[in-house]
């Protein structure tokens, strides 16, 4: 990868360490970590230029201390330099990202410091290359190359840092329980139960224990014109006394918490006694 950076004067030492570590965290962010450190690629300038900052950079491993490449080293280095060009293009304008490509905001950051050398300079430019060198006579094959003029990376520079000036979106809330839970085949204990018919809305002085559901004893509804009630507690002596009940229902929840059942079928009604 060939970058080369015309800034159009003098270049802070600092500001132009501060644009490849950009760079570098940008880099490590797509292309690496591996699974062992040791083997993760990091970049290296290889080679610098008089003039503009002309800098060669090349991700290598290091092996025993010495920096050695590696085997994918040409399709990560085709693959980085696409990708740093691709960012720059979105937010200079000259292109529109796919939503899967939109830059985010860690990508961002990172190339705003990368071009924060070059902008707001007259005559700035960046020239970012991906090019392939013959062994025999060591000519270099320009195959991926980018220009920026100081308008596209103003442009750029201005996006982003709008982009990052807007304040955070809040984080979804989770999704909150459904106001009806349902629960087939259920055991279900009377603590109170009324003479009268079983409601289906209103006050209601039935109450029973669903254990799968709470152990509090909690408002008892029927399926309206069902007959529900009665078939659970006719014939029985006292249908709270060592009775149990097979049921489905729907059980109420309000903010998390079970607030009352309705009997939507009777499956079994078990005597104690039995």
């Amino acid at each position: 990868m060939i970058i080369r950076l015309d800034p159009g004067g003098p270049i802070d030492l600092e500001g132009l360490g501060a644009s490849f570590a950009a760079l570098a965290r940008f880099y490590a962010r797509h292309h690496g970590p591996a699974k062992d450190e040791h083997d993760t690629p990091r970049l290296f300038i290889s080679k610098l230029e008089n003039g503009s900052v002309v800098a060669e950079i090349v991700p290598y491993v290091v092996m025993l201390g010495q920096a050695v490449p590696f085997m994918q080293q040409a399709m990560v280095i085709s693959q980085f330099t696409e990708r740093v060009a691709r960012v720059i293009r979105a937010f200079s304008g000259i292109e529109t990202p796919a939503p899967s490509e939109i830059p985010s905001q860690d990508d961002a950051r990172d190339i705003r410091e990368f071009v924060r050398p070059l902008t707001g300079r007259r005559g700035a430019g960046l020239k970012i290359a991906y090019a392939r060198y013959e062994r025999r006579d060591g000519d270099k094959h320009t195959l991926l190359e980018y220009r920026f003029d100081e308008n596209e990376l103003n442009r750029a520079a201005l996006t982003i840092d709008a982009e990052l000036a807007r304040p955070a979106l809040p984080a979804p809330k989770a999704e909150e329980e459904p106001a009806v839970r349902k629960v087939s085949e259920a055991m279900l204990f009377f603590q109170q139960a009324s003479r009268g018919a079983g409601k289906s809305s209103g006050r209601t002085a039935d109450k029973a224990i669903i254990p799968a559901v709470s152990d509090k004893p909690l408002p008892v509804y029927f399926v309206k014109d069902a007959d529900l009630k009665e078939q659970m507690v006719q014939g029985q002596p006292n249908p709270l006394k060592n009775t149990t009940y097979i049921v489905d229902a729907d059980v109420q929840i309000v903010e998390g918490e079970a607030k009352g059942y309705r009997i939507t079928h009777v499956h079994q009604v078990i005597d104690g006694d039995d």
